[in-house]
């Protein structure tokens, strides 16, 4: 390693060992990680933020503590606990990848990135991210802290999707061969906590005098901000279906938006067919209220209606549709959505 970047890697490992993080998943004083912990925390901080990660990872380690037990729980177990952490096939996909670990590598994660990346739900971020933390190995990581960083570092003036091969290639040039997990949630660490996305706090950075935009002072304008494309609107309808006391919930199809997640019966939203909805059109409804909510790509408008079921008794209903109490509902794994619908419960 050059001296330049090697000075580089010194100070962030300096820096770290007097400002980490104390995070759940993270181990100090010598300890050697917990694959399996990493490989949890890795996969819910993928689009969510650490500090709702935090409480969901706490609860799963304390129901699920190693691969063996989480082999050995319902997917619907699972889905439950991830209700609210939203992008619902990381869970599925989180069980899937279990019974595999428990059942080809005798409950022992592979220690090869060629051989992480074979499990589901493992791309090349997380494959590297546990190769580097929970195993020490040499391994470029690039989160979205570390290519901010790494974009005022070297003052890489294109916006951050058009360049992932530089910045890769320069993350590379500055990991070392030795702490290697530690060096990489070094530059997690300062992206979140000094070199942020608005106003970084330069002052505090430990790699200041080598950041060029800093030494150019463009620091706030790099990396390039792209320019925000309009999310496309979509309306739907949801229906609260009593039976005095009881609500009407589903499981929805294993495909598409919400596979597989308890719900309330809705449509017109999610561009599935679910011939199992056609009931609705029968019903006598009533309109009582609307809600806005965001997902990635769309931003949805649901109207939502109230029916009562004893006027409605002449429409049959799927045989796989329950009726459940209000006061079981906190039982059931339904994603935010269907929890902000079921707040306009007229009885509430």
């Amino acid at each position: 390693m050059s001296k330049n970047k090697k000075n580089i890697s010194n100070k962030l490992l300096k820096w770290y060992d007097q400002n980490a993080r104390i995070l759940p998943w993270r181990i100090f004083d010598g300890a050697k990680p917990d694959p399996y912990k990493i490989w949890i925390s890795e996969i819910m901080l993928q689009q969510t933020t650490v500090q709702t990660v935090i409480p969901y990872f706490e609860l799963f380690i304390q129901k699920w503590p190693s691969v063996d037990k989480l082999c050995k729980s319902d997917l619907s177990e699972v889905l439950h606990l991830w209700s609210g952490l939203g992008y619902y096939s990381r869970a599925k996909n989180l069980h899937l990848c279990s019974s595999l670990i428990n059942s080809e590598y005798n409950n022992s994660f592979p220690e090869t990135e060629i051989e992480l990346l074979k499990l589901p739900g493992i791309g090349s971020y997380t494959a590297a991210a546990i190769m580097a933390i929970a195993f020490n190995k040499r391994a470029v990581v690039v989160d979205g802290n570390i290519k901010r960083v790494i974009s005022r570092l070297f003052f890489l003036e294109k916006p951050i999707k058009e360049n992932h091969k530089e910045i890769w290639n320069f993350t590379d040039y500055i990991t070392p061969n030795i702490r290697v997990g530690d060096f990489v949630q070094s530059l997690m660490d300062l992206g979140s906590k000094v070199c942020t996305p608005l106003r970084p706090k330069c002052t505090q950075c430990p790699i200041i005098n080598d950041c060029q935009a800093k030494n150019k002072e463009k620091e706030n304008l790099i990396p390039l901000k792209e320019k925000k494309h309009k999310k496309n609107f979509r309306n739907g309808a949801s229906f609260i279906i009593k039976k005095k006391q009881k609500i009407l919930i589903y499981k929805r199809l294993d495909q598409g938006l919400l596979a597989n997640l308890d719900a309330l019966p809705s449509i017109g939203w999610d561009n599935q067919v679910d011939k199992r909805l056609d009931f609705i059109k029968k019903l006598k409804k009533k309109k009582i209220s609307k809600i806005k909510h965001e997902f990635t790509h769309f931003t949805l408008n649901m109207d939502i209606y109230f029916v009562d079921y004893l006027k409605n008794e002449n429409v049959e209903l799927p045989n796989d549709f329950k009726w459940v109490d209000n006061e079981d509902l906190k039982l059931f794994s339904f994603p935010t959505l269907m929890r902000k619908i079921l707040k306009k419960n007229v009885n509430d």
